[in-house]
This record gives C-alpha cells, structure tokens and sequence, in this order.
C-alpha cells in the first residue's frame, strides 16, 4: 500500500452535509484537504433526506391546495390526482440541481482532492483507501447515519422502504401505505402520501406523536393528520408481518397500547424509527476511538479520544439536524486553525423544524424543561395564530406562537403554523444574542405572518400590566378622583 506523497492539513470521512462543510471551510482557507467518500457525493441530505423529503411533501402540498380550490367550485369537482412519476421526476430534478454546486468537479475546483472508495483509519493520521494511504495532520470523521430498522418476522420478505430508498425505488404510489414510526421523518411521509392519495397508517410505538416534542405539539400533529384521512395508531407494538403478494397486501400485526391484537393491510411498508451512527468499517476501534451506541465519543471541541481527530454530525448522535453538522464541521476547522483559543461547540440555540402542513418549528427549552429549571420564574406567552390577519386571509389559522420566559428573557418556542421554519429564526437569533422579548416590539411588516411575533409580544405586555402593581395603583387613583 504505497503512501501518498502528499502531506494533508485534513483528511475529511464522509462527503454529506458535515463533510462537505469541513473540506469547503478548510479549502476556503487555505488548508490542503482530502476528501473520502464510498457513495455519492452530497450525502443523506441531498439524496435521501431533507433536498427529495421537502421537494415531495411541495408536490403533495400542490396536490392539496388543488383540491381545496376544487371544493370551492358550485360542482363540487374532484380535483384530478397527480401523476406519481412526475412528482418523483419533479423530487430528482431538484437533487441534480442542488447537486451540480457540490460535484466532484465543483469540489475540485476549490481545491479539494476527492478520493472516492472505503476509508479505514489505520493510525492516527494514517488514512487507508484501497490501496493508498493518504497522510494527514488532522482527521474529521463525518461519516453520517443510517435508518434503523426493527427485527421483525417477515418484515425483510415482505420488502420494505426507508429514506434511503423510497425516493428511488418505489415506482408506484402505494393505494395502502403503513409507515412504522411517529417521529418528525414518519409523519412528514405521512402527510406527503395521504395527500398524493394514499391511504396511510401511521404505527407509533409511542404513546404520542413526535415523542421529542411537547405533548399540546404532538396533539395538535394527531389533529391536522387525522383531518386529513392519515389514522394514527399510538402506543403499538409491532410485533409481525406477513408477507402478502409481490404487489402488497402486506398484513402488519401490532398490539395496541391496551394489549389488544390488530392488524392492517398495506401494500407498502416505510420504516422510520430513527437513526443508527455509521461508526463500523473504518477502524475507529481498532485505533483507541470509543464509540458509544450513540456514536463517536468527543469532547465539547469535537475531539475524538484520539489527538489528531475529530469527529461531527450523525456520526456523534445528538442533534441529527444538517445545519448542526455543519456547525460543527466548521467548528473544528476553526479549532484546527487556531488551537491555542479553541471554542467549545453551543447547544444552547439550536432551531429546528418538522415540514408538515403547518410547519411546526422549535428552539430552546420546552415549558416543562424550563420549569424544572426556574421553578415558578418561568413564564408562558401563548398566541393563537386565528388572531393574525394573514393567516386569516390564508385559511390558515391552526397553529399558535408559544413564548416561554423567564424574565426579559426567551428560554425557548414553539411555532406552529405556515413558514415556522423561518419564523423560528427570528427567535432564535434573539436568544443567541441575548436580546430581550421586548426586542419583538420593533415593526413588524404588516400583513405577514412574523407580525404574529409582534402580536404575541403586544399579548406578553398587555397580560403583564394586567398583572402589575403601578396599573392597580393608577385605577386606585382614578377612583379615588372620580368621587371628588
């Protein structure tokens, strides 16, 4: 195995969403950096994740919005279903587009060096592939997750999808779908294929959707699913499936929260549980690195238990999110170039958003979090979005704006509603600069959906002057001068 005659500044483990950010920030300053990756460029993210998931749940809310203009016409007309080839043709042309800025040849022209097969650490700064070894100062494992699958009877012979081959393989749209799993990836599929035209069971083995989430957030995902002709089945076990014909007719048995047998039918099965860290394969074990069943072991600066490498992304566990991996990644870029003042990584303000109809979106502490945190310092603004304009206008009014404080402080929120994703950014910015909720009370752009933040604000004040020791002391007045 000859070793290569170039000496790396960093040699990056994985071209996904973490990876990619590690080489472009290190190329971008000067560094010499190598890039391994065994599959596609681009990683879950762009193929089988956030780009194809968000392009199919745009054509599923097409789908949508077409029938709800077909219920406002006198006849009452069926709005005509959408061709599942082109929505899958639709859910590939955005993956090549995106794909065309992160390609080998774009990589290679910031002066990357991508190498393309199996990458096994076999010493600190040693980094095998095939057979050549590419020598580094610094190591980055991003080397990403993969879907967790159930050991179920059956479940392998009858076939089932995950993320990562759903948007590739499956040909037709299933006319009976069950997806095993209520988390954020379970339901947004869900809503995608219920509106496509599927009829979708949602398996839960949770007594709640989205389990991660305030229980009034997982409550208020039941309603808008169930609205829309999804069934969720929560607190199931799973227990068996019996393969039916090469075309479906899968029976999926599970015992209910009670202990009771059931069953459904379903041509296809979606599992998503959740994720499982790529950890073996690249001798990480073998070489000193401790990995736990959440992933590689690191410290607050993103260091392995090994000098020299780092680690950042699924491959670490926690926040299993793409903009946090790369944060990460450019973290340890950062901490590569200037050791002598390394930054530990803030998980203090991390936004994030589940892409149903509405979107519900999130950052910080929830209410029970902070509270057992505060005690009673804590405070709970809530705002329904029925009493903002635009979503009046919109027919969108399900959904609320919810502040939690403690003090001139926001300890976290929650937004349910139409672009939560975006909305929730502006919260998180003022928790990340330590802005006072009072900051909300700038002007807002009427009628837009961030004015609800200006509302809830105005909601915040009002109820705390309600509250307050000078109004009653000036109402006290006012009577006083009143009898004279």
């Amino acid at each position: 195995m000859a070793p290569s005659s170039r000496l790396f500044d960093i040699t990056v483990i994985g071209a996904g969403s973490g990876g990619l950010a590690a080489a472009l920030t290190g190329a971008a300053l000067g560094l010499r950096v190598a890039l391994v990756e065994r599959e596609r460029l681009g990683g879950e993210c762009l193929w089988t994740g956030c780009v194809p998931s968000k392009a199919l749940l745009h054509a599923a809310s097409l789908a949508q919005a077409a029938r709800e203009v077909a219920r406002w016409n006198d006849n009452d007309a069926s709005a005509p279903p959408l061709d599942f080839k082109a929505v899958i043709q639709h859910v590939h042309a955005a993956r090549t587009t995106i794909e065309a800025s992160e390609n080998q040849e774009a990589l290679e022209q910031q002066g990357i060096t991508v190498v393309h097969g199996v990458a096994r650490i076999v010493a600190p700064g040693i980094v095998a592939v095939g057979d050549r070894q590419l020598q580094s100062r610094h190591i980055v494992i991003a080397t990403g997750s993969r879907p967790a699958v159930p050991s179920l009877p059956g479940l392998e012979e009858a076939g089932y999808f995950t993320n990562e081959t759903v948007f590739d393989q499956l040909e037709e749209l299933p006319a009976r779908l069950a997806i095993i799993g209520g988390g954020p990836v379970g339901i947004e599929f869900a809503q995608a294929f219920g509106r496509l035209g599927s009829h979708v069971t949602v398996l839960c083995p949770h007594p709640l959707l989205m389990p991660r989430e305030e229980q009034v957030v997982s409550q208020a995902a039941h309603t808008f699913l169930e609205r829309e002709g999804v069934v969720p089945c929560k607190g199931v076990t799973v227990q068996e499936v019996v393969p039916g014909a090469a075309h479906g007719a899968h029976r999926v048995i599970y015992r209910t929260a009670d202990g009771e047998r059931s069953e459904i039918v379903a041509d296809r099965i979606i599992v998503a549980i959740g994720r499982c860290p790529n950890v073996e394969g690249f001798g990480l074990t073998e070489i000193g690195i401790q990995v736990e069943e959440s992933g590689v072991r690191v410290d607050s600066y993103l260091r392995t238990t090994v000098p020299g490498i780092w680690a950042c992304g699924d491959a670490v566990g926690g926040y299993l999110f793409t903009h946090v991996a790369e944060a990460e990644a450019r973290l340890i870029v950062r901490n590569i170039m200037f050791p002598w003042v390394m930054e530990r990584m803030d998980y203090s303000v991390v936004p994030w958003t589940t892409f149903t109809e509405p979107e519900i979106g999130r950052v910080g502490l929830t209410e029970q979090e902070a509270r057992e945190r505060y005690g009673s310092k804590v405070m709970v603004e809530r705002f329904p979005l029925s009493r903002t304009d635009r979503a009046v206008t919109d027919g969108a009014t399900d959904g609320f704006i919810k502040l939690v404080m403690r003090g001139k402080r926001i300890l976290g929120a929650y937004i349910i509603g139409p672009r939560a994703g975006e909305l929730i950014q502006q919260v998180a910015l003022m928790m990340r600069h330590k802005l006072p909720v009072s900051a909300l009370a700038m002007i807002h752009t009427y009628p837009t959906y961030s004015y609800a933040l200006h509302q809830a604000n105005d909601a915040r004040m009002i109820s705390g002057l309600a509250r307050s020791r000078p109004r009653r002391w000036f109402h006290s007045a006012l009577r006083l001068l009143s009898r004279r």
